[in-house]
Order: C-alpha cells, then structure tokens, then sequence
C-alpha cells in the first residue's frame, strides 16, 4: 500500500482525544519502534484492527503523527476490516498491533501465521479502551498468548489521563506454572520509558514447574531407573547430564513419560509414539537422533546439534586372525614367493651345469640336492664344493637363505605369537566384490533407507531393539563375509561394559554422520532458551566431557585396528639383489674354469686362486 495515499485517508479523519495525548502515544509507539523493534531486526509487521469507528478514528489520528516520525523504515502495514477472512501472507517476527478490544485482537488471528515456526516472535500491541474495561481484556490477551506459546507478548495502555503504562504476563511464577495476571512492567515518561525491557525474560526461572520429557532407557545417551511405582529418572548418560544441567540451570522438574511403557527400550515403535507425543503437545521434548526428514521438521521444532556420532561399518575381528595355512604362507606375498622359487631353479640349473661342465666340480660331489636343501633350510652340511665357482655359488645362496630365512622366521614368531589380522575390506568396493551380508537392528535401519550402497549387499535385520546386538551377531557368527552396521558409540559402549577393546575393526569409511539433538513442539516458547543454553554447556565443553565420562577418553579417535602386511619385492629387494650378485660371479669364474683347461694362463691363475 502507497503511505503517501493511506496518510491522505487518515487526514479526513480525526480522533476523540485531545492532541497532546495523541503526541505522547505516538511519541511511546516510535520508542518502542527506534529502540526496540528496529534494534531486534530491520524489518517488523504493523496491524490496526478495531471494531468501534470511535476507537478507528483514533488509530487514524494517531498514524498521522507516526508517518511524521516515522521516516524511512521496512515496514509491512496491514489494515483489517470489519469481518474481513482475507489471509495476508507475510513473516510475523516482529509485530506492532494496534487494536481496540481483545476481540479485534482475536481476529487477526495471529495464531494462523506462526503455528508452523520453530521461534518466538515479539508482540507489541497497543489497546485503546476504556479504565474500567482493561483488565479483564489484558488477561483474555495473555491467556490467548500463552495458549498460542506467544512467549513474547507486552500491551501498551493509556488511561484517561494520557498516562501510558506497558503490561505482560510472567507465567512461571513461585506459587504458579501458568500464571496469567497481568504484571506492569514499564510506564512512559513523556520522553522515555521508565524500565527500558519491555520485553522481561521469563524462562530464566521456571520455579520448578514441570517439563514433560518423552525418554527412554538408551545407553549410553539416557541410562533410566524405574522405581517399583513406575517413575522413572534419570541416571546418568551424556543426554542425560544435558537435562539434568539444563533443569538446574533453569530450575525446572522434569516429568519423564516413557513411551509405550514395558516394550524392548529403544524400538521404532516406542520412538515413533515420542515423537507423537511431542507433535501432539502430550510432552514438551524428547531427545534423540531421529532420521532427518522435511515431515519431522514440518511436525516439531528442535535445537541446534548438540552432538555428531557416525555410523559405521564394522568386521569382528576375530574372524580375521590367521589361520595355520595363512601364518605358512602369509609373510611373503605371492610375488616373493614366485621369485623364491624362481631362485630356486635358477640356482639348481646353474648348479648342475657346473657340475656336468667343470672337471674340478664335478669331483668329490655327494648328493647336490640334499646339500642344496640343506643350505637352505638352515641345516649343516659336509659337502665343501672344490671349484671356485662352486664356492661362490654355495656363497651367494648361503646368504640369500640366511637373510630371507631369518625374515621368514621372525614374521612367523609375530604372528603365532602376535594378534595379527588378515587385510579386512577398507570400502564398499571390497565388501560388494566379496559379497558380504550386512548386520543391523530394524531400529537402525530407518536411518539407512537413504544409502544406496547397501542396497547392492544381502542383509540381515535383527528385530532386537538393542544396538548392539548387531556387534554381537558377528562376533557369534564368526565369518569373514559378515559386516555389522550401527553407531560408533555403541562400539565404546561394548569396550567400556564389557572391558575389551580392539574385538571389531572399523571400514575407514563412514556411512553417515547422525546429529544428535533435542526436540520440541511446534512453535514451543522453550526453543531460544534452550538453544542458548545448550550453547552455553557446548562453548564451555561440558558435552565434550559427557561423552568422554561415558564412553571413555578415546572417543575423539577413529577405531581402526592396524595389521601387519605381508612383505613386497620392495622389502626383500637387497635380497635378491645380494643373490643376483653372488651367482653372476659365480658364472663369471665358471666360464673362466671352464676355459682353463684351453688357455695356460687362465690355468695357473685360477690353481693359486683356489689354493
């Protein structure tokens, strides 16, 4: 709408009051604008609705002097007529209302436009009625406000004297949790108001009114005690400390409603009926990691994350402990054990050529097969060759079996004596080329139904409610195809209960990471405060030292068990080099040898080079 236009209407108006009164209105409502409103955001909703054409004069006369005032601002006017149903569609953040009776103010119908937000909106509305006539309007206002979790709600009135007094509803009080009489909070001076917060905080201090709380025995985020009567309360658990902190902090009793009372804790079912109850204002809150959906936030409010955990994949890992065959065979990968036995025939031939070519080898040479097999399975052996190319070759093979023995062997005492592991699958390319069968509980299926990569794998869905029965499955299963699926503070809940560590190895790979947080009703009033208070305890990293007193001080590192490898041709390289070595130079002196008998020389050279 034009203001330019809408102030020419309002000029063929005028009020009832004298306009001095009219002044000290406006000068009341522009304070409230300048520094209030405008210091909260830059932009806010202005509504007149009345009913009495007196009392509309009087709004008209009144916006005349505040489009004097009112200068350049972001402001949405909206004007409501007499049994007007048009919805006007717009953010209702920050709202000043002009209204005459409690009636008019119903009639905006306010409650329309925020039932779906997850904040609180400030409400600033001025009444014009008669002395004798306010009080009982006040409380049916408040009490529309708080049916509505309108938290935010303060009326400016002015009395038949001019004077201007500011009014609100402070509903936690010491001998009431819905205390709804109108409190005076401020009054304007002519020029200032007298208590500058016309909006007072009110969930500072709950006086130990009851908060609902839909919660569950879930180690080891709430660990429950239930009494013989059915109460429950809470124990211990880092979600828990964070209620427990924040009731202090607020100073609130806290009802707990356990959902579906006697089912297994922790079922979809008993999840699904805590978030029912929040929806349907039965309970305030609940806690938990719920599937993250546009249906869940278009049916709740929820803070910030408090707390990330992921959900991983996991292998026991005593289903990869070497078997008798693998400790033979493991220590050297297949390419060494080819080029062992390459070796091996490499140095049988050039051993027989020398003993078939070479007249000084070929004397005195018992059983070459034996002693070769000695040599190189460490035994002691007799035979000493007479040629010297012999001697160089039984050299060179000396120290080729001696090195890769001595390998051989003290990997093989790592593992019979060590906790060493087969290479399990690291990403979901191994786990689909070996086709694997997924672990998991029904309750942590939910949270999967997103990732594709396990729909190309065979499952098995564990209709316990218990995390980690999904742990226990392949432990019991003890196959290497099997893999559990669930949260990684389940694994630290089994090491600290159970007292093992090191039991599963982790993928490297995380499935997801799931935000843990708190939920409310729709539009509930508790949404900021308790958002600025669990921010409080993360900045101060008491949520931090929750997880750490629960689930251990290693919460921070990545379970990952680490396993020795078999050894490459890169380990073993000077090996073999040693070995290449050594038989090149024995072939060297062999041809010589073998030419010696030819060449004088060569004879007597290679004669004082044996003796």
């Amino acid at each position: 709408m034009n203001i330019s236009q809408l102030l020419i209407s309002y000029n063929n108006k005028s009020g009832e009051q004298n306009n001095h009164a009219n002044i000290v209105a406006a000068k009341a409502i522009m304070e409230v604008i300048q520094n209030q409103l405008l210091n909260l955001a830059t932009f806010f909703t202005f509504t007149i609705s009345c009913g009495d054409k007196h009392t509309c004069a009087y709004h008209n006369n009144l916006m005349q002097k505040l489009f004097h005032m009112l200068g350049l601002s972001a402001v949405q006017f909206l004007v409501r007529h007499a049994n007007s149903k048009i919805h006007v569609s717009g953010k209702r953040n920050f709202n000043l209302i002009l209204i005459d009776s409690f009636k008019s103010f119903r009639d905006i119908d306010i409650a329309s436009y925020i039932e779906a937000n997850n904040y609180n909106e400030y409400y600033y509305i001025f009444i014009q009625i008669r002395d004798h006539l306010l009080l009982n309007e006040l409380r049916q206002i408040f009490k529309y406000c708080w049916d509505n979790s309108m938290i935010n709600c303060s009326v400016q009135s002015q009395d038949a004297h001019g004077e201007i007094f500011v009014h609100s509803y402070l509903p936690f009080h010491a001998n009431s949790c819905s205390y709804l009489e109108p409190v005076l909070v401020s009054r304007f001076n002519g020029s200032a108001f007298v208590n500058p917060e016309l909006f007072p905080s009110k969930l500072t201090n709950l006086y130990g009114c009851v908060v609902r709380a839909a919660l569950w025995h879930a180690p080891p985020y709430v660990y429950l005690d239930t009494d013989s009567r059915g109460e429950s309360r809470i124990v211990s658990g880092f979600e828990g400390y964070l209620l427990r902190l924040l009731a202090e902090r607020l100073n609130f009793t806290i009802d707990i409603k356990v959902p579906l009372r006697g089912v297994k804790c922790g079922s979809m079912a008993q999840r699904a009926v805590g978030l029912d109850m929040v929806k349907h204002r039965v309970v305030d809150l609940t806690l938990g990691g719920f599937a993250q959906s546009s249906q869940l936030y278009g049916r709740l409010s929820h803070v910030s994350s408090y707390y990330q955990t992921r959900q991983i994949m996991a292998v026991a890992k005593a289903a990869y402990r070497l078997t008798s065959k693998e400790m033979i065979i493991s220590p050297f990968d297949w390419l060494i054990w080819l080029l062992i036995w390459f070796a091996c025939t490499v140095c049988r031939v050039l051993h027989y050529l020398m003993s078939k070519y070479c007249t000084r080898a070929s004397r005195g040479s018992k059983q070459p097969f034996l002693n070769f097999l000695a040599i190189m399975l460490g035994l002691p052996t007799t035979y000493t060759p007479d040629a010297s190319c012999q001697r160089l070759h039984f050299t060179a093979w000396l120290l080729f079996t001696l090195i890769s023995r001595a390998i051989y062997q003290g990997i093989l005492f790592s593992y019979i004596h060590g906790d060493i592991i087969v290479p399990p699958p690291t990403d979901f390319k191994d786990l689909i080329d070996q086709n694997f069968t997924t672990v998991m509980t029904a309750s942590n299926q939910v949270y999967l139904t997103d990732v594709m990569q396990l729909d190309a794998l065979p499952s098995v869905i564990l209709t316990s409610s218990d995390e980690l029965s999904a742990f226990e499955y392949i432990l019991e299963k003890h196959q290497r195809d099997f893999v559990a699926v669930g949260t990684v503070d389940i694994l630290y809940l089994y090491r600290r209960e159970y007292n093992q560590a090191g039991v599963f190895v982790v993928m490297n790979d995380d499935l997801i990471d799931l935000q843990i947080t708190m939920y409310l009703s729709k539009h509930s009033f508790f949404t900021a405060q308790f958002e600025a208070e669990i921010w409080w305890m993360r900045s101060a990293g008491l949520v931090e030292g929750w997880v750490s007193k629960v689930l251990g001080k290693q919460n921070t590192v990545k379970i990952i068990n680490d396993f020795d490898a078999d050894l490459g041709i890169e380990d073993l390289y000077a090996c073999f080099a040693i070995l290449a070595l050594g038989l090149g130079l024995s072939m060297v002196v062999f041809i010589l040898e073998y030419l010696s008998p030819r060449i004088q020389f060569l004879r007597r050279w290679l004669l004082k080079l044996h003796d």
